[in-house]
Formats: structure tokens, C-alpha cells, sequence
């Protein structure tokens, strides 16, 4: 599968790109609801924890929007007690799963993440993942996460999203495209055609 110079540019100017509805509309607020009853099933699945936070980026725009995977049963995450300040602040290390998803057309991405949250006296403070790059598919632990990636895969395929792969997301993208984003710098990929934030 490759992508049109001209549909990447679409993408970097903002626009919604799509060939079935709500997409085809090219209408932000039905994409939203529609990507909101997505968010709402990939929440049903058991066994893990779904924090979604679609507007993380602040005032600035962001192309996609960031799900970040945990287990239920704490199975990815290891915990420090740091006793920071004599408090007894606890941390939580978790190894997880992140989602990209495409708020601009049909597709998504995934990757092996890490993020911490610190907690004292039952109040809970989770902090940003890492940001995800076409590698850090294979940075996840197939072992621990084969379930839920199946789930999650069928799940985006009932709402038509296509899974992007690595190997397409490394290739080098259009010359002379300037893409706004901070978090990355040219030579730019087709990754940063999909997945950026323009602060």
C-alpha cells in the first residue's frame, strides 16, 4: 500500500480524507463521534485499562489521538516506593501499550510505550507515554500483548480503520513537503505525514 503525494498533503494540511462516512463528509464533529464509539468499545475489553486523552497536546493540533493500553492485572507495570520527602510517594513503571489514531482519515498505528504514574494518599497522577516511532511496534512484548492486539486489531477493523505497518511508515517522505510538526525534523517519514503536533 502506498500513499499519493497528494493524499500525504491533505494530510499535512489538515484535512479529513476518506472514502466511506464519516470521513467522506470531511466534517470534524461526526469523525469525532464516530472515533468516540471506537474509543467507547476498545474501553469494553476485559482485563485492561484504557486512558484516552485526545486533547493532551494543549492548544496546539494534533493529527491523532493517543490511547494508551495497561493491564488490569498490573502484570506490565513495576512498582517503586521512593519514599520521596519522607511521604512515601509510590511509582508506577508501566511498560504498555499506546495507540495512534488518525483523526484525519482511516488509520492507526501501535507501539511498545513506557509512561509512570506516582500516587500518595490514593491521589493518582499519570504522566505522558513516550512518543511512538515506526519502531516501536517492535518494541512491544508480543508475548504478553498477542491477546489484546487481537482484540484491538478487530475492534479498528469493525470501524474500517486500516493498521499501518512499519515498513511503510519508514519510507522517506515526498521531497519538499514541510510538515508541522515538533516531533520531528527533516528528512522527514511517511509516519510524520500521519502521525504529528503542531504546538
Amino acid at each position: 500500500m502506498d500513499f499519493s503525494e497528494g493524499l500525504l498533503r491533505k494530510l499535512i494540511q489538515g484535512e479529513i480524507v476518506g472514502n466511506f462516512s464519516p470521513f467522506s463528509t470531511g466534517k470534524g464533529r461526526k469523525v469525532e463521534a464516530y472515533i468516540a464509539a471506537l474509543v467507547d468499545q476498545l474501553k469494553k475489553m476485559e482485563g485492561s485499562l484504557v486512558d484516552v486523552d485526545f486533547t493532551s497536546y494543549g492548544n496546539g493540533f494534533a493529527s491523532y489521538g493517543e490511547v494508551k493500553i495497561s493491564k488490569l492485572d498490573k502484570s506490565d507495570t513495576v512498582f517503586v516506593n521512593t519514599g520521596r520527602l519522607g511521604q512515601g510517594v509510590r511509582e508506577d513503571h508501566t511498560d504498555g501499550l499506546v495507540l495512534y489514531i488518525s483523526t484525519l482519515a482511516p488509520y492507526w498505528f501501535y507501539g511498545g510505550s513506557s509512561w509512570l504514574a506516582s500516587g500518595q494518599n490514593g491521589q493518582w497522577k499519570s504522566g505522558p507515554a513516550g512518543f511512538l516511532r515506526p519502531s516501536s511496534m517492535v518494541k512491544l512484548d508480543q508475548g504478553l500483548w498477542h491477546g489484546e492486539v487481537e482484540r484491538i486489531e478487530a475492534i479498528m477493523q469493525s470501524f474500517r480503520y486500516t493498521l499501518l505497518g512499519p515498513e511503510l511508515l519508514e519510507q522517506p517522505a515526498p521531497n519538499g513537503l514541510t510538515i508541522p510538526t515538533i516531533l520531528a525534523d527533516s528528512p522527514y517519514q511517511v509516519f510524520d505525514c500521519f502521525f504529528y503536533w503542531e504546538d
